[in-house]
């Protein structure tokens, strides 16, 4: 493939890549294994000096399975609780509304209706990266997160990222399911599907108005 080619092509998946939260139906494994082989592809902390094999996992729970039962029961109560508190903190401290009330509004709705894509995406999917010195495992999630998304919209498939997968670290329960100790793995999640219905298209975004540049000993120019 032509460089050119190449070029346009990714910049047409990263173009299209969106969060689907309506899904249906099934997926092979064979295509599953294809998507999730491009998170073991991603950047790692090699200067923690553990081996990738060692630092990186990734654990797969089938749509209407009973492990998928749990755990989904388990990210349901981990809502519950977190809206709880986000919601006492505000009526305690008034003040952080204007701050956390998107959030805290959107917590309260995933508490009381769960996560829609637990419930009809094909397969959840958990990464968990080794906690080490320097910390950079959330940062390894992010780009492992990103490649797999990228290779789920370039099949035609959904991605929803599932933030909240991130809190079943100190899940004690959550931690025994993927037979990993607490502390010492950082976790994120996505279901991956395919898609009810896509979104419409995204809006066109001006790089200039993201841009400042930065030059020492001369004018800067900023967007």
């Amino acid at each position: 493939m032509e460089t050119n080619t190449k070029i346009s092509v990714l910049d047409e998946v990263i173009r299209s890549r969106r969060t689907i939260r309506s899904f249906y139906g099934e997926i092979s494994d064979e295509t599953l294994m294809k998507i999730l082989e491009s998170g073991i592809y991603a950047p790692f902390g090699g200067a923690t000096g553990i081996p990738l094999k060692e630092v990186r996992k990734i654990f797969i729970f089938r749509q209407n399975t009973e492990s998928m039962k749990v755990v989904r029961d388990i990210i349901n109560a981990q809502l519950k609780s977190g809206a709880s508190r986000i919601g006492l903190l505000l009526k305690l401290m008034p003040f952080l509304r204007k701050k956390m009330q998107v959030f805290a509004n959107r917590l309260k709705n995933l508490s009381e209706n769960g996560i829609p894509g637990l419930t009809e995406g094909a397969f959840y999917i958990v990464i968990a990266e080794k906690s080490g010195f320097p910390p950079v495992e959330k940062q390894s999630l992010s780009h492992t997160m990103e490649n797999i998304w990228l290779t789920a919209t370039a099949y035609g498939l959904g991605f929803h990222l599932v933030s909240a997968t991130s809190l079943l670290s100190k899940n004690k329960k959550f931690m025994k399911i993927l037979a990993l100790n607490q502390g010492e793995w950082a976790l994120d999640g996505c279901v991956i599907g395919v898609p009810k219905c896509m979104p419409p298209p995204r809006e066109d975004r001006k790089i200039e108005n993201f841009i400042t540049w930065i030059d020492y000993g001369s004018n800067t120019k900023s967007a």
